[in-house]
């Protein structure tokens, strides 16, 4: 059977206008935030403010379930978006334990210069999403990742995403088999994006419907992205 050393790489040029995608802030501060705690790495953090550029002139808010210390975070922030990031902050996270987050979690935000662009919410998701009612551009799902909490996550919050918004699950694709699974089937074999896609460890999904030569890359891409999970799985 054909075997890949990295079963991403069968998804290379899938990312549409995340491919390739260049340097968006100074050496200085991309080094300083990829040395922050965390697990998302630099691609997945450019691809984070890309996406929050991508959704900035319609109308709703970013919101982020999981944001540990603030490495994510802060990448939302930097496109200039109110993001409202959600965390309970006891240093629970899939896989161990640390001290509680939160003072590092405001030191990080303060240290990057995006304080006032950052609304925290020390709350799990599920408390946070009681009250809730502002409409969501851009959904960041970066939370425990075992198949109920991701699943609950993403019940939770995508009905509050507006068209044209953007779904996003981090460590989804060829990472977690939880949220993978969540992701695979709430994002990748699910109707009603116009398109689909993953960078690194990230699936995402932009709500719409697809026409045309869109709705052919969205078959490809549905394909490829089962193909390399089958191939991920042997």
């Amino acid at each position: 059977a054909h075997t890949l050393s990295n079963p991403r790489e069968i998804l290379s040029g899938l990312y549409s206008c995340y491919d390739c995608i260049t340097s968006i802030m100074k050496p200085e501060l991309r080094k300083w935030i990829n040395s922050l705690p965390g697990w998302l790495t630099l691609h997945e953090g450019q691809f984070l403010t890309k996406a929050a550029r991508q959704v900035q002139k319609i109308k709703g808010v970013v919101v982020e379930i999981g944001s540990f210390q603030g490495k994510s975070t802060i990448y939302l922030a930097l496109a200039d978006n109110c993001v409202y990031a959600i965390d309970p902050h006891q240093g629970v996270f899939s896989g161990g334990k640390t001290k509680p987050t939160y003072a590092a979690f405001l030191h990080n935000l303060r240290a990057a210069g995006v304080s006032q662009k950052v609304k925290p919410l020390v709350a799990t998701s599920a408390k946070a999403a009681q009250n809730w009612k502002q409409p969501i551009k851009l959904l960041f799902i970066d939370g425990l990742h075992d198949e109920t909490n991701a699943r609950d996550d993403f019940e939770l919050w995508f009905p509050f995403l507006v068209a044209e918004g953007m779904v996003v699950m981090h460590d989804s694709f060829c990472g977690w088999p939880g949220v993978g699974k969540v992701a695979l089937e709430k994002i990748v074999n699910a109707q009603g994006y116009k398109e689909i896609g993953v960078v690194g460890s990230i699936t995402y999904g932009i709500k719409g419907q697809a026409r045309g030569l869109r709705k052919l890359n969205l078959v490809r891409n549905r394909i490829l992205i089962n193909l390399a999970l089958k191939i991920h799985r042997q």
